[in-house]
C-alpha cells in the first residue's frame, strides 16, 4: 500500500523532523537496503538539501515503513534510524551533491604594521 502516491521528499517534509532515515526497496514478500550498508544513512534534511548518500531518492515513491531490529554486536548502527520502502526505479536519475559555498567576511581592513608605527610616531610626537 502506498502512502498517498507521496514522493520521499515530500513524506519527509510532512512528517520528519531532523531524524535519521535508511532507505529500503521492496523486494518479493520482504525488503532490501537501497544502499549496501546498514549503517548508510542520512538525515532527513540532508534529503531535502540534496545532500548525503540518499539524495538521489528524493522523488521515490514512499511505499511504506519497516520496523527494523538492529544488533550492535554485529557492528549495526543508528537503531532509532526511520526505516522508510521506497519504490525502485530501473533507471534512478543521479542527483548532484549540493556544495555550500562559504564566503568570509572581515569587518575590519588589515592592518598594516607600518601605520601602528607612524600612529605610534604621531602620538608620541617623533614623526612630526
Amino acid at each position: 500500500m502506498k502512502i498517498n502516491n507521496m514522493t520521499l521528499g515530500e513524506f519527509i517534509k510532512n512528517f520528519s523532523r531532523n531524524n535519521i532515515i535508511r532507505l529500503h526497496f521492496k523486494e518479493g514478500n520482504g525488503q532490501g537496503l537501497v544502499l549496501r550498508d546498514w549503517n548508510d544513512v542520512s538525515m532527513d534534511h540532508e534529503i531535502l538539501n540534496g545532500k548525503g548518500k540518499n539524495r538521489h531518492y528524493i522523488n521515490n515513491e514512499v511505499v511504506g515503513l519497516v520496523s527494523i531490529c538492529l544488533r550492535p554486536e554485529l557492528g549495526h548502527h543508528y537503531p532509532e534510524a526511520i526505516n522508510i520502502v521506497i519504490e525502485k526505479l530501473e533507471n534512478q536519475p543521479y542527483i548532484e551533491e549540493t556544495v555550500e559555498q562559504t564566503v568570509e567576511l572581515t569587518l575590519e581592513p588589515p592592518v598594516d604594521q607600518n601605520d601602528i608605527h607612524d600612529i605610534t610616531d604621531i602620538i608620541s610626537g617623533t614623526s612630526l
